[in-house]
């Protein structure tokens, strides 16, 4: 499967957007063998594939993002937020 930049730039934005991997093969129009390889890569975490590198970086770079959102709520006073940010805390010392 080889994707141009602006397909893996595609990739990316919908990731950030959460679409599941199987919305972004239907969009980038890939036949049954490439949507199966692909989603089969992200489910095992691999990132061997310029697609699945690129679908990682998009969810990332949203998650990013978001945390940041929290994070300055969660200065700013917000409950819900800092006890986000807890969470957040928990779940990355394990």
């Amino acid at each position: 499967m080889n994707l141009n930049e602006e397909q893996l730039s595609m990739v990316e934005e919908m990731a950030g957007l959460f679409f599941p991997p199987e919305m972004i093969a239907i969009n980038l129009e890939l036949d049954e063998d490439d949507t199966a390889r692909f989603i089969i890569n992200v489910q095992i975490n691999t990132t061997s594939m310029p697609i699945v590198a690129a679908y990682y970086k998009g969810r990332l770079q949203s998650e990013i993002e978001l945390r940041k959102s929290i994070k300055q709520s969660a200065n700013n006073g917000s409950s819900p937020s800092q006890q986000m940010m807890l969470n957040f805390k928990r779940e990355s010392t394990r």
